[in-house]
Order: structure tokens, then C-alpha cells, then sequence
């Protein structure tokens, strides 16, 4: 399974300059003359046992005056913390390259999906890089969050792809935990929350959700900084880039419209460490009231359509479906004229003002005056379309985003000064490999005395079509991508064979290559050749006929799976798979 985490970070101008008209507007976007959280968060990696996954790191200025300064910070950053794990940064020029490649392959207004300002919209852009870097699942975390769990991405993607009371799993919620490792908001019940009691709404859907068994159960409610998120929704479902504040709770809408319901796993948790928030609390409510306000439109305007299904505020009960109910306007005329009498008895007048303001907001300003439902199904028709522009075209996506693949440098630095991995390591990697659990270690370890290590820098070749097959190849480490040429010399990629996969088992029945393979990136392989297979197969038939048997059922798979796929598009050429 590949796994791409995606942790954004969120600058802004310097702590003297503020905040400016036309800057986009975040919780606590860090000032570019301070260092902010992300360290703590890059940090906090050291202590995962998975490593296996590359990180991506969203570079998200509240203005692009300051661009250039957030990418410069946000690699000095990474290169301090010193994590090993393959590491990409992904800043606003990256993504308008991309966007100049997807219009020039042919893609008009979809391009607009792709903007790196704004929640919702930041959130697509870490579920986009999945689909840039091919994983099976993205795991989103916020840059204000420390793991605590050694075990945390094993328990993010255990349940993926599972079928669990009828349903099949592809949308995995966790949960915060505060700085007293309790999962409550840290707030003090008020007088002006009397008819507002979002915390306790909160708390009793957690209650429900999170201290109670099973294990993991579907959820009405999801946090941004812990979501996790198969591939087979996010190819499908966006984020709403309408939504500029509680962009979460609104992908579980959207999500549940499209047929796919979110878990939650009441033992995956996270610790969120947050700075103070300094914005007013009628200001904040107002935030509230335009994203419940939008979230009840989305529901009301629903109407029949064949690929989904209708959803109420029932379905999200407690919270937030509470705020989605026909007394919601009632809800914010009451908490706002409670809150007024609090200010204005403090003496607050500017702030009483602003929060009866909420009041006429709410009827006047804050309902959408167009039809989200039918909007946001514009916006997942072509965000559909740009995911499947993206996969035909990803190796040249892919390469720009190669541009700042922070690890892939360094590598490229180091790799001459290579030497053999050492034994340990090889073990503990096949151990990770699925198809290799067969084996005792005693077994493992006879197999590490015939293979030999490789390194192969990007676009370096193991193979070409034609060259004698005499090996097969186990990926440690990387990306191999796996092509043919046509007529005209164009290169047609037939697929990619990354991380804990197989390449070349056809030397078992094909006596030469009938396609390329190529490093897609930076990649470490194992390479068994045909002789000491045959080899270990006299000195050691158990161990021999043992390892020729998992190669034959990893065969018989990818030649099933390659007929299926020649049978659907009328393949002639039934070597299209190495």
C-alpha cells in the first residue's frame, strides 16, 4: 500500500506587518520571521515505526508577496529536523507549472480546483498529490500536531479497504487529543452558549464515538489534521472550495452524498497543540454561522441523481447535525443577542456591535444566493476529470513535483558513496513485505546471501525490452515505472511498480524483456538472478521450490490481471506487463 502523508504549512507576513486586505485568512499561519510548529511536528516522526511513506509538505503563503520566503523557510526547516523519510515540499510554483502542463493537455476551467489559498482548497491540493505520487491512501495531519503513537501509520491504514458492517472502508477519522490528553474542547461553558452549545454538542457526539467500543464505527463528525483517506474516494470526492471554515465536517456531507461513509477509530489520536487563537468570539461565531448556514443549503437544495443519495441532518447526529436542523436560525438569533448583553455589559461596545451584526448577517448575507448542491456537483464532475487527466499525464506531472523532493537531493548527494545495506536491514525490509512472510528468518537469511543490492538514480534504467531476462527485482526502496514504446518512439507507461513490489518474475517463462523498466525516482532494489535461484533450488529444494512457488502465484496474478486488462481494451499484445 502506498502511503503519502501530507502535512500543510500556513505562513503569513512578519509579525509587524499583520495581516492585510486580500490575504487569505487561516487560524495561526506562522510569521515569516518566526519558526512556527512544523519542527515540532517533523520532529514528533522520529519516534514512527512506519517510515515507509513519502511526507509532502504544502507550502501555503497567506499571500504571494512572501512566496519565495515561506519555500526558503519551510526547506530549512525540514533539512533541520533530519527525518529520514523520503520528503517532497510543494510551494505555488510548483502547482502553477502543473496547472500550465494540465491546460496545455487539453483541461479548460478544471484547473481552477487547483489553488493553494483557502482551507478547502489546501485540502484538495493534499488529496491531488496523492494522486500525483500514485499512493493508495493520503493521510492528512496539520502542522500544530505532535505524534505520540510509534505504531500511528500501521493504525491509520489497518481498517483501509476493509468491509466493515456492510461497508467497505475507504475514509478513516482519528482524533485530537489536548494538551491533558483529554479529546473535550478546552472551553468553559458560557451564559451566551445557552442556545449555542456547539461544545456540547461536541462532546456528546465524542462521547458516543470516541469512549465508547467498537473500536471503530461510522462517524457523524472528522477532524482536517486526522483524516485518512483511500484512493478510490479521493478520486472521487473533493473538498468543497466553496467551504472556507470547517472544511472536515463538510467532506463527510459530500462524502455520505457520494455513497461513502467515514469511520472512526477510537484508538488512533493525535496530539494537537495549537496556539491561541486571538480573533473575538463574535467573530469566530460569525465564522460558524456562514459554514452551518452553507452546509444546511447544501442539504436542503438536494435532488435525485442516480451516482448518489439523499442525506439529512439526522445522519449527523449529535454534531453537527444539530446546526443543520430548520431551528438553526432561531440558534443564532438567541446566542447573538445573549452574547451582545455580555459585551455590552463589559463595557464592549464595538464587539456588542459586531455580534448583533451576526444577527442581520444571517438572514441578509450569510445564505448562499446560488445552489451549493448543484454547485459543488459541478466542482466533483471536474475534479473527476482532472484526476484522470493527472494519471494519464503523471510522469511529467510527477517531475516537477521531483523538482523539490528534498530527500531525492540529498540522495542524489550521497549516492556515490554507497556501500552495502547492511544485512539487518534487508531482513527487516522483507519482513515488511507481505509475500515474504512465508518465510522463517533462518530462510530470510539464506536468501540475503544470494541477492545483491542496487541503487538506481531517476530515470536510470534496469531493463530494456529485448535485453535477456535473467532477474528479478524486489523494490526496497522507490518507484520503478514499467513502459513500452509505439510507432513513433513515444513512450506509453504501462504502469508502476513501487515500494514492496516485484518486477521481472517473467523470467521464469520469457527468455528476454518485451518492456522498459525505469527508476521513476531515487530507488533501492534487491536483484535475485536466475542462476542462484536455480542454485539455492539444489542445495536447498524446500527453501528453493518454497521461494519458486511465491514467485509463480505473484506471476499468475499480474499475467490475471494483465488479461483482464488486455480483454477490457481490446489488447492485442499480451506482453504488456513485465
Amino acid at each position: 500500500m502506498r502511503i503519502i502523508m501530507v502535512i500543510p504549512t500556513y505562513w503569513q507576513r512578519s509579525r509587524s506587518e499583520g495581516w492585510q486586505e486580500g490575504d487569505a485568512v487561516y487560524d495561526h499561519p506562522t510569521p515569516i520571521d518566526e519558526e512556527g510548529t512544523l519542527g515540532r511536528t517533523l520532529e514528533s516522526i522520529k519516534i514512527l515505526n512506519n517510515k515507509n511513506f513519502k511526507l509532502v509538505i504544502p507550502v501555503c503563503p497567506t499571500t504571494d508577496d512572501i512566496a519565495e520566503i515561506a519555500e526558503r523557510k519551510t526547506k530549512e526547516i525540514v533539512e533541520k529536523s533530519d527525518i529520514t523519510v523520503e520528503t517532497y515540499i510543494f510551494t505555488p510554483k510548483n502547482l502553477e507549472n502543473i496547472k500550465n502542463i494540465l491546460q496545455h493537455e487539453g483541461l479548460g476551467e478544471e484547473v481552477r480546483l487547483l489553488n493553494i489559498k483557502g482551507y478547502s482548497n489546501v485540502r484538495n491540493i493534499c488529496l491531488y498529490v496523492g494522486q500525483i505520487l500514485g499512493g493508495d491512501v493520503v493521510i492528512l495531519i496539520d502542522d500544530d500536531e505532535v505524534f505520540e503513537k510509534p505504531d500511528f501509520v500501521d493504525m491509520a491504514v489497518e481498517f483501509m479497504g476493509k468491509r466493515k458492517y456492510g461497508s467497505i472502508i475507504y475514509g478513516v477519522a482519528g482524533y485530537y487529543l489536548n494538551k491533558k490528553d483529554e479529546y473535550y474542547d478546552d472551553v468553559e461553558m458560557q451564559a451566551w452558549m445557552t442556545y449555542w452549545d456547539r461544545f456540547g454538542s461536541k462532546a456528546k457526539a465524542f462521547d458516543k464515538i470516541i469512549s465508547a467500543g467498537p473500536r471503530i464505527k461510522i462517524t457523524p463528525f472528522a477532524f482536517g489534521g486526522l483524516m485518512v483517506i483511500h484512493k478510490n474516494m479521493f478520486r472521487i470526492v473533493p473538498f468543497d472550495p466553496k467551504v472556507t471554515r470547517g472544511e472536515d465536517i463538510d467532506y463527510l456531507i459530500n462524502a455520505k452524498m457520494y455513497g461513502f461513509d467515514f469511520f472512526l477509530d477510537n484508538k488512533l489520536n493525535i496530539k494537537h497543540l495549537p496556539p491561541p487563537k486571538h480573533h473575538p468570539v463574535w467573530k469566530r461565531t460569525r465564522e460558524d454561522i456562514y459554514r452551518f448556514l452553507y452546509e444546511k443549503s447544501k442539504i436542503d437544495n438536494q435532488v435525485e441523481h442516480s451516482n448518489m443519495k439523499r442525506i439529512t441532518a439526522a445522519d449527523f447526529m449529535p454534531y453537527p447535525g444539530d446546526f443543520l436542523t430548520e431551528e438553526l436560525e432561531d440558534k443564532i438569533y438567541k446566542t447573538n443577542i445573549l452574547l451582545a448583553l455580555d459585551y455590552l455589559a463589559e463595557g464592549k461596545v464595538d464587539d456588542c456591535r459586531g455580534a448583533i451584526e451576526n444577527i442581520y448577517l444571517s438572514k441578509y448575507e450569510a445564505i448562499p444566493k446560488f445552489d451549493t448542491f448543484e454547485t459543488y456537483r459541478d466542482a466533483q464532475k471536474m475534479w473527476v476529470k482532472l484526476i484522470d487527466l493527472t494519471g494519464l499525464h503523471r510522469t511529467v506531472i510527477r517531475n516537477e513535483m521531483e523538482l523539490n523532493n528534498l530527500s531525492r537531493q540529498k540522495a542524489a548527494q550521497e549516492i556515490e558513496k554507497f556501500v552495502t545495506v547492511d544485512r539487518m536491514e534487508i531482513k527487516a525490509s522483507l519482513k515488511e513485505i507481505s509475500f515474504f512472510s512465508i518465510f522463517t528468518d533462518k530462510e530470510l537469511e539464506r536468501i540475503i546471501d544470494i541477492v545483491s543490492t542496487r541503487r538506481y538514480k531517476e530515470n536510470q534504467i534496469l531493463f530494456r525490452k529485448g535485453d535477456v531476462n535473467e532477474a528479478f527485482y524486489i523494490i526496497l526502496k522507490g518507484c520503478i515505472r514499467v513502459a513500452k514504446r509505439d510507432d513513433n518512439n513515444e513512450e506509453i507507461v504501462l504502469g508502476h511498480v513501487a515500494t514492496q513490489g516485484l518486477l521481472g518474475e517473467t523470467t521464469l517463462v520469457n527468455e528476454f524483456h518485451f518492456v522498459d523498466a525505469i527508476a521513476e525516482e531515487y530507488t533501492e532494489v534487491l536483484k535475485m538472478r536466475q542462476s542462484d535461484l536455480e542454485h539455492m533450488i539444489d542445495e536447498n529444494p524446500v527453501l528453493g521450490n518454497k521461494f519458486l512457488l511465491m514467485l509463480v502465484d505473484k506471476l499468475n496474478f499480474k499475467l490475471s490481471a494483465t488479461n483482464e486488462l488486455a480483454s477490457k481494451y481490446y489488447l492485442k499484445d499480451e506482453h504488456i506487463l513485465d
